[in-house]
């Protein structure tokens, strides 16, 4: 029955669209609607914040205090803009960067 489920899930307007995995180019991005937005940058970002505190020994998870992703989606949407040949990957992780440095994204 959770099979079923699964397949069926996939079918879901949202669930179809390529941005949702892999790594969309920021022509793509721009075209990408919010919820897949912040659908792939949490799948993209959370795994790569438990790497950042732990490789760089940080005192606070600044990603996981974040009250949403609009920040995160605001950041790539300008990233995207002015570098409209590269990848929203990029994006996302110059603002992970900035997020826990102290520099503010």
């Amino acid at each position: 029955m959770t099979s079923l489920f699964v397949i069926f899930s996939l079918f879901a307007p949202h669930a179809n669209s390529q941005n949702l995995f892999g790594n969309p180019s920021c022509t793509n991005w721009k075209t990408t609607s919010k919820m897949e937005k912040t659908t792939w940058l949490n799948a993209f970002l959370a795994p790569l914040n438990l790497t950042n505190i732990s490789r760089k020994k940080l005192s606070e998870d600044k990603f996981s205090k974040l009250p949403s992703l609009d920040s995160a989606v605001q950041y790539v949407d300008n990233f995207c803009e002015f570098n409209t040949n590269e990848f929203a990957s990029l994006g996302a992780i110059q603002f992970l960067d900035k997020l826990t440095s102290d520099l503010q994204p």
